[in-house]
C-alpha cells in the first residue's frame, strides 16, 4: 500500500513541476567541419533559434522533438526524435552539405530538409539509424546489431546471437569504427575469426547515430567486404555532470557525462556495466550461464580555434559456466556436452586529433586493441588429463595509425589518407578434433608479427546544375605477411558512384567497386612444427560489387528505396581438412580459421532489396523491408553451392507509436526462410573413437549445405512508460524477444550419447575391435526457441 501511495503521489504532482531542459546544436560544414551561422526550427511549433556555429535552445519542455537546421548555401538537414530531459543540457553536432547553385538560381529556390543520410561516395546501400531509433526498436534491447535486423539485406543465425550476414556474406566480413577508430570486437563472447556474439558491448546511450553501409564502401575504410558500421559518439552535456542508471533483468549499468573543466572545453562520457544475464538464463532454464562486465569512455577537448582532441576506450571481461540444474532435455544436454568453457577479455583504446585547415581538415588517429581468447573442453565435462579435448589460448593485438585529409580543389571535394597497422598474434594450444579426413591433434605454439599499410584517394563533384553527382576513388593495401600480400598494387581497389536526380523526389543511384580483405589472424598465424604453413597459399580476399537502385523521398519523412546487388568473390580461404570455404563458417561459438588453408575459394551473391521507412511524424514511426537473395560458394570440386547464409527471403516489419502520458509501444515481426545445412554423418558419429573426441555428431561435408533448416518467424514487442520530474526522469520498459516461441532455425536432429547409470556411454558391440565399436545414441528434435523477457528501470538525472 505504501508503494502504491508513493506512485500515485508522484504521478499526481507531475503537472506542478517545471519540466524543462535545453539543447545545444553545433552546426558545421559536413566536409570541412568548420562552424556555420545557422537557424534551427522546431518542426512541431515552427519556433526558430539562431546562432553562429552553436545554436542554443533553452527552456524546452521535456519530451521528444524534431528539428530542421538551415544555413545559407547549404542543404537543410533534420535532427529527429531527440528526447529532451528535465534539468539537462544536451549537445548535438550536425553537418550540412554545401550546395552548388548558380547565383541566378538562388531567388525562389525552395530548400527541403534532408531527413535520410547519403554521401557522394555512397548514394546507395547507406542507412543511418539514430540512438533513439535503436532504443525504441522492439526486440533489439538497446543493441545496434539487433536493431539493424529491421533493415534490408540483413540476416541472422539465431535469436540470441549477433551473427550478422549482410547480402550473403559471412559475419567475418563486417567492420566497425567509433569516431574514426577501428574497433575489432563489439560483442561479448565474440567468435574469433568472425564478428558475432550473443550480446553487444557498445553503450547505445553514448551513440548519436550509426552509419550502416551494406555496400558502396568509402575508400578511406579498408578490409570491408559485406558491411561497415560507423558509430558516431554524442557530445557530453556542457552545463554540469549528468547521470544515468539502468537496473534491468539482464544487466545493471551506470553512466555519467559532463564537463571536466571550468571553461567546459574538456568533457567526458563514462559507463560501466555488469551482467545479470546468468540470472535470467538460469531462471528460464537455459543450459549455459554467461556473465560479463564492460566499460566505455570518451574524453575530449575542444579548442577555441575549432580543433578537437579526444580519447576513447572500451573493454569487456566475459565469463562462462554451465547450468548443471537445467532441465535435461536433449537440446540442453547436447549443448552442455558440446560447448567449451570460453572466457574472454578485450579492449580498444585510441586517440584522435582533428585540425581545421584553411581548405578542409585533418584527422589523425592512433589506437590499440587486444583480444585474449581461451577455451577448455573435457570429454563429457569430466576434468581429467586423459579427457582433455580443447586447451586453447590465443591473443591478438594491433597498433594502428591513420591520417585523413579532406580538402576542396575548385568544384571537387577531395579526400585522401594513409594507414599502417602493426599486429601481433600468439597462440599456444592443444586441440583434438574430427575432420572430414579423420581425427587430428594440433599442438602448436605460434607467434606472428606483421604490418599492413594502405593509401586512398577519393573525389566527388556535381554536374548538370547539381542534378548529377559523381564520385570516384581508389585505395591500395598491402601486408608484409608474404610475397603474395606484400605488393599493394595487387590489391588496387577502384570504385565509382553516381547519383542522378530524376525529379524532386526521385533519384537513380549506382555504385561499383573492387574491395580486398586480409584473412583473419587465426588463419594467417596457424602453425605446424613452428612454421606458418598458410604463408605460401593465402592471399587477400577479393570482392567485386555492383549496386543499383532508385530512391523516393516523399512527404512526412517517407522514404522508399529499391536496390539490386551483385557480389563476386575470389581467393576465399578454403579448408583443406574439411573441403569447404570458410565463407560458410562463423555463426557459432568457437574459432574460425585455425587450420591448413589455401585461397581456392570463389563465390557470388546477388539479390533485390526493398525498403519503406518513415521517421517519427504524428507520433508514428515504421520500417518495412524485404530481401530476396542468393549466396553461393565453391565446394571441394569448385562447384558453387548454396552457402550457410543463403536465406532466400527475409521480411521485416517494424513499427511503433507514442501515446499520451509518455507511453511508447512498438513491435517487430521478422520472417526468414530456412538456411542451408550440412547433414550429419551418422555412421561416423556413432563410432566410439569419433564420439570420444567430437563430443557431438560430425558433419558430412561431402553433402555440404544439401538440406535446409526451418522457416523462422519471430515477433518482438516493447513498451515503455516515462515519468518526468523536475530534475530527473524515470523510464520503465518491457522488451519481449520471440513472443511466439518459434521453431529453432536448424532442422538437424538433436543427438546425445545414451548413458548407463554411471554416466558412461553404452557400447552396442563391446566385443568388436576398438576402432569398430559404436555407441548407442539418442535422437530427438530441437526445443522451440525460448521467449526472452527483459524489463527494467532507467533513471536519468
Amino acid at each position: 500500500m505504501k508503494f502504491k501511495f508513493v506512485i500515485i503521489f508522484l504521478i499526481s504532482t507531475l503537472p506542478f513541476f517545471a519540466q524543462t531542459g535545453s539543447i545545444n546544436i553545433n552546426v558545421v560544414d559536413d566536409f570541412s567541419k568548420k562552424p556555420l551561422t545557422s537557424t534551427v526550427t522546431i518542426i512541431s511549433t515552427g519556433q526558430q533559434f539562431s546562432g553562429d556555429g552553436n545554436v542554443v535552445l533553452a527552456d524546452l519542455s521535456a519530451g521528444n522533438y524534431s528539428f530542421q537546421i538551415a544555413a545559407t548555401g547549404y542543404q537543410n538537414q533534420s535532427l529527429n526524435d531527440i528526447a529532451v530531459i528535465p534539468n539537462q543540457n544536451l549537445t548535438f553536432s550536425v553537418g550540412l552539405q554545401k550546395m552548388v547553385v548558380r547565383e541566378q538560381e538562388i531567388e525562389g529556390l525552395v530548400l527541403k530538409a534532408k531527413v535520410y543520410k547519403t554521401s557522394p561516395e555512397s548514394p546507395v546501400s547507406l542507412r543511418n539509424i539514430t540512438s533513439e531509433e535503436v532504443q525504441k526498436n522492439a526486440g533489439s534491447h538497446r543493441d545496434i546489431s539487433k536493431a539493424i535486423l529491421s533493415l534490408p539485406g540483413v540476416g541472422t543465425t539465431a535469436t540470441f546471437r549477433n551473427d550478422l550476414f549482410i547480402r550473403g556474406g559471412s559475419s567475418a566480413e563486417n567492420k566497425f569504427y567509433i569516431d574514426g577508430i577501428e574497433v575489432p570486437v563489439i560483442n561479448h563472447f565474440q567468435t574469433q575469426g568472425a564478428s558475432g556474439g550473443p550480446r553487444g558491448l557498445i553503450t547505445i546511450d553514448f551513440i548519436k547515430d550509426v552509419d550502416f553501409y551494406s555496400g558502396a564502401f568509402p575508400a578511406k575504410r579498408n578490409g570491408t567486404l559485406s558491411s561497415l558500421f560507423e558509430f558516431n559518439l554524442k557530445q557530453a552535456r556542457k552545463d554540469k555532470m549528468g547521470y544515468k542508471a539502468i537496473l534491468g533483468l539482464d544487466d545493471m549499468q551506470l553512466m555519467m557525462d559532463g564537463p571536466l573543466s571550468k571553461d567546459q572545453s574538456w568533457s567526458g562520457l563514462f559507463s560501466v556495466r555488469k551482467s545479470n544475464l546468468q540470472l535470467l538464463f538460469k531462471a528460464i532454464d537455459l543450459p549455459f550461464l554467461p556473465s560479463y562486465y564492460d566499460t566505455t569512455f570518451k574524453v575530449s577537448k575542444k579548442f577555441k580555434n575549432g580543433n578537437e582532441l579526444y580519447f576513447i576506450g572500451l573493454g569487456a571481461i566475459d565469463e562462462f559456466k554451465f547450468n548443471e540444474n537445467a532441465e535435461p532435455t536433449l537440446y540442453n544436454l547436447t549443448l552442455i556436452e558440446r560447448l567449451p568453457v570460453s572466457p574472454q577479455w578485450n579492449y580498444t583504446v585510441g586517440a584522435g586529433y582533428r585540425h581545421l585547415a584553411e581548405n578542409g581538415n585533418w584527422l589523425f588517429t592512433w589506437s590499440r586493441n587486444m583480444l585474449d581468447n581461451q577455451a577448455t573442453k573435457y570429454y563429457r565435462n569430466i576434468e581429467t588429463p586423459e579427457n582433455l579435448l580443447i586447451d586453447y589460448h590465443s591473443q591478438e593485438s594491433e597498433n594502428k595509425i591513420r591520417a585523413d585529409r579532406n580538402f576542396r580543389l575548385g568544384d571537387f571535394q577531395m579526400s585522401s589518407g594513409a594507414n599502417v597497422n602493426f599486429a601481433t598474434y600468439f597462440n599456444d594450444s592443444n586441440l583434438k578434433a574430427i575432420t572430414q579426413s579423420g581425427a587430428i591433434a594440433d599442438q602448436y605454439l605460434s607467434e606472428m608479427n606483421l604490418a599492413q599499410y594502405g593509401f586512398y584517394l577519393q573525389s566527388s563533384r556535381k554536374f548538370l546544375e547539381s542534378k548529377l553527382e559523381l564520385s570516384a576513388g581508389f585505395r591500395i593495401d598491402g601486408s608484409d605477411y608474404s610475397g603474395l600480400t606484400s605488393n599493394p598494387l595487387e590489391q588496387f581497389s577502384p570504385r565509382i558512384s553516381m547519383k542522378y536526380q530524376l525529379a524532386d523526389q526521385f533519384a537513380l543511384n549506382l555504385n561499383g567497386g573492387i574491395y580486398f580483405m586480409l584473412p583473419s589472424y587465426t588463419a594467417l598465424g596457424y602453425a605446424q612444427n613452428g612454421n606458418l604453413i598458410n604463408k605460401n597459399s593465402l592471399k587477400y580476399i577479393k570482392n567485386s560489387q555492383i549496386v543499383g537502385g532508385v530512391e523516393f523521398n516523399g512527404n512526412n519523412n517517407l522514404r522508399i528505396t529499391a536496390e539490386t546487388y551483385y557480389k563476386k568473390y575470389k581467393n576465399y580461404p578454403f579448408s583443406l581438412r574439411n573441403g569447404i570455404s570458410l565463407a560458410n563458417l562463423g555463426g557459432d561459438f568457437g574459432v574460425v580459421g585455425a587450420e591448413p588453408l589455401d585461397s581456392r575459394g570463389v563465390g557470388e551473391t546477388y539479390g533485390i532489396e526493398l525498403l519503406a521507412q518513415k521517421r517519427t511524424v504524428n507520433d508514428f514511426y515504421g520500417i518495412a523491408s524485404y530481401t530476396f537473395g542468393h549466396s553461393k560458394f565453391s565446394d571441394l570440386n569448385g562447384d558453387l553451392k548454396p552457402s550457410s547464409w543463403d536465406s532466400r527471403h527475409i521480411l521485416s516489419l517494424t513499427g511503433g507509436k507514442y501515446f499520451s502520458r509518455n507511453w511508447n509501444i512498438g513491435a517487430r515481426f521478422r520472417l526468414q526462410s530456412g538456411l542451408p545445412e550440412t547433414p550429419y554423418d551418422l555412421e561416423k558419429s556413432q563410432l566410439v573413437n569419433v564420439w570420444n573426441i567430437a563430443n557431438a555428431p560430425v558433419s558430412d561435408y561431402i553433402l555440404l549445405n544439401s538440406q535446409r533448416g526451418n522457416l523462422v518467424h519471430q515477433l518482438d514487442i516493447r513498451a515503455e512508460k516515462k515519468w518526468i520530474f523536475n530534475k530527473w526522469q524515470m523510464t520503465f520498459y518491457v522488451d519481449v524477444v520471440n513472443v511466439d516461441g518459434s521453431k529453432k532455425p536448424s532442422r538437424l536432429p538433436v543427438i546425445v550419447l545414451e548413458s548407463d547409470t554411471n554416466g558412461n556411454g553404452i557400447v552396442t558391440n563391446p566385443g568388436a575391435p576398438q576402432n569398430e565399436q559404436i555407441y548407442q545414441l539418442n535422437y530427438g528434435e530441437a526445443d522451440r526457441s525460448t521467449p526472452l523477457p527483459y524489463f527494467g528501470f532507467i533513471f536519468e538525472f
